[in-house]
């Protein structure tokens, strides 16, 4: 591997991380309350929502897609 291709896969991890760690704040301050009734207003605490954070930065292509897809909660 030549080091300009390894400047574009690190440049393109960088920029897929800084896209998750958006949709992650999107998801953990407003969507979360869309997919899981237990997480809506205060019921889900700060440090639960930071433990979340790594999967969702992660998975945020499947977390854009369930918050674009699901209209509301599952009933259980």
């Amino acid at each position: 591997m030549s080091i300009e291709t390894a400047g574009y896969l690190v440049t393109g991890l960088g920029l897929y991380a800084a896209l998750g760690l958006v949709v992650a704040l999107i998801y953990m301050f407003g969507g979360a309350g869309r997919i899981d009734p237990a997480a809506k207003g205060k019921g889900m605490p700060l440090r639960a929502r930071l433990l979340i954070m790594p999967g969702v930065i992660g998975l945020w292509p499947v977390m854009v897609a369930k918050l674009f897809t699901q209209k509301e909660p599952p009933v259980s």
